[in-house]
């Protein structure tokens, strides 16, 4: 529902203009949670590595960490391209700082050597990619290659992208209708093409509108756990239960629910707290580094419900239940539900 701001994508830009021009580098290093994007442009090098003359599994060589050796990789790397200009080797989730002693001094002078008709991608999904600056393996990677993080896209770039992808099957969307499926299914371009495919398939008209998008997206934990919060606001404890009672059922665990609750609770407060200082979606942007105004302004729209007093007693509750169900208390649910009953009956407006 919310997520972080945007970070830097000057690598992926120059990959772009790399793959555009055709001048693509020996030694690449794709990291990142974006799994959409980052098996988008291996496939993209992929096609211009291997192009169409048949060969392809001649000359696309993929190697899981575990099997790799010096001996596996530079067997790899000296082998020529068959009925192509290059070739392109794929190693996924190798853990540099802790493989073989061998293969540790080893890379540094490969990396260096690594001849033109070879494109080499370091490909990390299962593990995280944390370079240590300080060993020679990175440094080299620095001097012989580019390392593309591949992060969550920006609100406005995942507008475009999903405009394209609900064009694709004939539909149109808005701005705004574009932003509630972000918020209830998040980010991830990965999750929302499956969203996307299915809203396109639900609706009958032309246009894709707000009641298309709820009657058949997926929400995340956090976009239920705000329609929760927000019939709390409402005093609506029946329809806060309901909603509790379905992530139940969906095999979300209670302690997680609850931190979830915790967190957004938290958040309303501080939203009181900026309604009542006339502040406004900029500072929660700021806050809580929103990508996106959405989230900031049902924030404020939920804080409205609520006095700071109120909040802040909420948020007392959702600690108070937080300390119980850590306690090993046996019914965790029941203390979850109990701390919802107990804040539909703080004060409000």
């Amino acid at each position: 529902m919310a997520y972080e701001k945007k970070k830097d994508n000057s690598a992926q830009k120059k990959l772009r203009e790399e793959l555009k021009n055709g001048e693509l580098e020996r030694l690449y290093v794709f990291y990142g949670e974006e799994s959409y994007l980052k098996e988008f442009y291996r496939g993209e090098i992929e096609k211009q590595v291997v192009g169409d003359g048949g060969f392809g599994e001649f000359n696309i060589i993929s190697i899981d960490s575990s099997d790799l050796t010096e001996d596996s990789l530079r067997d790899a790397i000296e082998t020529l391209p068959f009925g192509a200009e290059r070739k392109l080797i794929v190693i996924r989730d190798l853990e540099l700082s802790s493989c073989s002693q061998s293969l540790k001094e080893a890379l540094p002078d490969i990396f260096a050597g690594l001849p033109d008709y070879v494109c080499l991608i370091l490909y990390y999904q299962a593990i995280e990619y944390k370079p240590d600056k300080r060993l020679n393996i990175y440094k080299s990677i620095d001097k012989y290659g580019m390392t593309v993080e591949f992060s969550r896209a920006g609100e406005e770039e995942l507008i475009r992208w999903l405009a394209r992808r609900f064009s694709a099957h004939g539909k149109k969307i808005g701005k705004e209708e574009c932003r509630r499926i972000i918020f209830l299914c998040g980010s991830l371009m990965t999750n929302l093409i499956t969203e996307v495919d299915k809203i396109a398939a639900y609706s009958k008209n032309e246009v894709i509108t707000r009641e298309d998008i709820d009657a058949v997206a997926s929400r995340v934990l956090e976009a239920n756990v705000f329609d929760l919060t927000d019939c709390i606001m409402k005093r609506d404890y029946t329809k806060a239960i309901y909603i509790f009672r379905d992530l139940m059922e969906d095999k979300n665990e209670p302690i997680a629910v609850l931190s979830a609750l915790t967190r957004q609770v938290q958040r309303i407060y501080a939203a009181a707290l900026a309604r009542r200082e006339g502040r406004g979606e900029r500072y929660l942007m700021e806050l809580y580094n929103f990508r996106s105004s959405y989230p900031a302004e049902l924030l404020l729209n939920a804080a409205g419900h609520i006095t700071v007093e109120g909040a802040a007693k909420a948020l007392e509750i959702c600690c108070n239940a937080d300390m119980e169900v850590k306690s090993n208390i046996p019914d965790s649910e029941r203390v979850v539900e109990l701390a919802i009953l107990k804040m539909t009956g703080v004060d409000k407006r």
